[in-house]
């Protein structure tokens, strides 16, 4: 099932897409403007081109009679003749007819403009009597003679120059491209360049919080608060840590003596008077504060790191098979059957001291809070590289719930628990050994089984 909840992005990752949005818009941004101006440039020489020569034609049509002025233009300008096929011009009365066509027309026509302004050029795009598309204006001009007005169109074929302006956006496409794609590999440099000092500290952090400090001077300026906060935070709770593992030292230390005391009261009272609840109750009392005690004492030992894990070859089989016959006691008392499926030897590299600890941990907490008269299964599998190990028992009171508090010190299902011979320590001192080994201790429910999975270990083939 999905959550509800997103989870927020990496700095890394907000920063590349804030830097990559903003170069994508200014590199747009910066296409458009460039593309704009290099069009109006390259289509503005044009228009001036054509508005120079209407002016110079009109001026011509002005001061000499119509053919004469034409007679004059296509000799000063031999494009205008018959064999041209750029520049093309007509000239129409007010009524649309036609009164002057260019050689170059031959007899075809230029397309007439609806309306042209008195006093402004007019300039349009038109397909050129050879088919070709073409550029034109159109002006008024005043005739000699009659006065009377006409409108003068002047075309030129633009495919030159449309064949430049596709080559100039090409050039300009391929140009915003490539220095987005610099821009880019920048941007992800820099990032990743700025961001090396956060993630250096954030290992140093990872690795040196419990013993040593994280040395802001060493650190760029906007990491030191942090730094030295982390320090404060830190050292702060290794000193609490240590206050918490020496006090649990010293009372377990201090009780020991008194309670070995009390336990041999107990069983000479139980030899010289008959046996009596009382009596058991207590005994049972002291067994579970003896255990209790020890518990205590090993897991502040192995917490404070005055006891290291010694690899060495350890048989799984054989270790599983012992721990049971240990376990058995436990588990005939309230009739509990102990199952084991293995194969003949497994071997592993591991500390047999610390993980015979952790199984025997687990048995026990298995047989003493599996239901009367059920079982405990203990299955060892030995893959090509890993094995797998569980313990399961039947736990139809546990709720999935209750799996987050496996592991807590002195925690119960329930006060029924509390006059059992088990002192609450068992699974904190199994997860506690099994970090020591760099084991994976899970538990999970399923089919009304509680089964608890030790992962992480390796098989080692000593044919090799």
């Amino acid at each position: 099932m999905w959550s509800s909840e997103r989870r927020p992005l990496s700095i890394r990752l907000r920063l590349l897409l804030f830097l990559f949005a903003g170069l994508g818009i200014l590199m747009l941004g910066l296409f458009l403007l460039l593309d704009r101006g290099l069009d109006r440039q390259i289509y503005g020489r044009l228009d001036q081109r054509l508005h120079a020569r209407a002016h110079a034609i009109s001026v011509l049509l002005e001061s000499r009679p119509t053919q004469e002025a034409l007679a004059q233009l296509q000799a000063m300008s031999p494009e205008y003749a018959g064999g041209g096929h750029k520049d093309f011009l007509q000239l129409w009365d007010a009524a649309g007819h036609t009164l002057l066509t260019s050689g170059s027309n031959r007899d075809a026509k230029l397309t007439l403009p609806h309306a042209v302004p008195a006093n402004a050029p007019y300039f349009y795009d038109l397909t050129l009597p050879d088919g070709h598309h073409g550029r034109a204006i159109a002006v008024r001009v005043r005739l000699l003679g009659d006065g009377s007005e006409a409108t003068l169109a002047v075309a030129e074929e633009r495919e030159q120059v449309d064949a430049l302006e596709r080559q100039v956006h090409v050039a300009l496409v391929s140009g915003v491209m490539l220095t987005s794609l610099i821009a880019v590999l920048l941007a992800f440099l820099a990032v990743r360049g700025g961001l090396r000092p956060l993630l250096a500290f954030g290992g140093t952090v990872r690795e040196g919080a419990e013993s040593a400090d994280l040395r802001p001077d060493t650190l760029p300026r906007e990491l030191r608060p942090l730094a030295h906060a982390l320090n404060d935070a830190f050292g702060g709770l290794r000193r609490a840590l240590q206050r918490e593992r020496r006090f649990a030292r010293d009372v377990a230390h201090e009780l020991r003596t008194p309670l070995a005391e009390i336990r041999t009261a107990v069983e000479l009272a139980r030899r010289d008077a008959q046996a009596s609840p009382a009596l058991e109750g207590a005994l049972d009392a002291t067994e579970r504060m003896s255990r209790c005690i020890d518990g205590l004492l090993a897991l502040s030992r192995y917490e404070s790191g005055m006891q290291k894990a010694q690899l060495e070859p350890v048989d799984l089989s054989a270790l599983l098979r012992h721990s049971l016959q240990l376990a058995t006691g436990s588990a005939q008392r309230r009739n509990v059957r102990m199952d084991l499926d293995a194969p003949s030897e497994c071997w592993t590299q591991t500390d047999a001291a610390l993980l015979e600890r952790v199984i025997d941990n687990l048995l026990l907490n298995a047989a003493e809070h599996a239901p009367e008269g059920s079982q405990v299964a203990v299955c060892l599998r030995c893959a090509q590289e890993h094995v797998g190990l569980r313990f399961g028992n039947p736990a139809p009171d546990l709720k999935s719930g209750d799996l987050q508090r496996f592991g807590e010190r002195f925690w119960r299902k329930s006060p029924a628990r509390e006059a059992s011979r088990h002192g609450g320590l068992g699974l904190a001192l199994a997860q506690s050994l099994a970090e020591i080994l760099n084991l994976r201790l899970d538990f999970h429910l399923d089919g009304g089984w509680l089964w608890a999975e030790l992962g992480g270990l390796l098989r080692l083939d000593l044919a090799e």
